[in-house]
Order: C-alpha cells, then sequence, then structure tokens
C-alpha cells in the first residue's frame, strides 16, 4: 500500500510541476525556463542565475516560488516518511535488491561506449533541432 501511495504522490508532484511551468510561462518566462526553474525550487536547489532573477523580481513570479518552496519542502518530509514506514514494516530484501540491481543495470549500461555514442548522436541531434535559428 505504502509503494501505491508513493507512486500517487509522485504522480502529484509531477503534475504539479507541469501546472507551475504552465502559470510561469503565461508571466512571460519561456517553458525551458519555466521548467528547469520549477525543478529547482521544488527540490530546493536555488541555482542563482539571471533566470532566477526574472523569478525574484517579479510580484507573482515571487508568490508562485514561495508556494513551490514550501510544497517542495512538505513533499521531501512526505516521501521521506512515506518510505521509512515502508521500511519499518520489515526489510522487504527482494524490492530493495530489485531497485538496487536496476539502478546498477543502468549505470552499466550507461558505461558502454556503444551506448555512450548512440547517446551523445542523440543529445547532439537534439542540440541541433533546438538550436535558435538566426
Amino acid at each position: 500500500m505504502n509503494i501505491l501511495f508513493l507512486f500517487i504522490y509522485l504522480i502529484i508532484i509531477l503534475i504539479v510541476i507541469e501546472i507551475f511551468v504552465i502559470l510561469f510561462r503565461l508571466t512571460g518566462l519561456k517553458v525551458e525556463v519555466s521548467r528547469f526553474q520549477v525543478i529547482s525550487m521544488m527540490t530546493g536547489t536555488g541555482f542563482t542565475t539571471d533566470e532566477s532573477e526574472q523569478i525574484l523580481g517579479h510580484p507573482i513570479r515571487r508568490k508562485l516560488a514561495t508556494f513551490l518552496i514550501l510544497f517542495g519542502a512538505f513533499s521531501l518530509a512526505v516521501i521521506i516518511s512515506s518510505i521509512s514506514q515502508f521500511l519499518a514494516h520489515d526489510i522487504r530484501m527482494t524490492e530493495i535488491l530489485t531497485i538496487a540491481g536496476t539502478v546498477i543495470f543502468i549505470f552499466c549500461m550507461l558505461k558502454l561506449s556503444v551506448i555512450q555514442r548512440m547517446l551523445t548522436k542523440y543529445f547532439n541531434k537534439e542540440l541541433i533541432k533546438r538550436k535558435p535559428k538566426k
């Protein structure tokens, strides 16, 4: 049941992120800037850039940011509490090993040079596609 709750809560967090990306976009920010700043505020990483100055210098964006920072802090507490409750019942070695195995597998796949070449090619193609035209 705790895993289901966590999954639903993570979906809620993702939806909140998208809602605030739209709200920031409606205040005049670009989508890419909005998404990065929303995730930054939700996670409490607070990058100090010209983009963050755009948030602070606008009264509506500042109010939206305040909500996001608080929501992010409370969300972290809920997630930690949920995970600790999940682990407190009994350590579910199968689930933990499955998650650890998946992370190790992804890490090993990313270490393969053929995968790195494919991803580099893909990233470069995406950069060229998104590069602003003069």
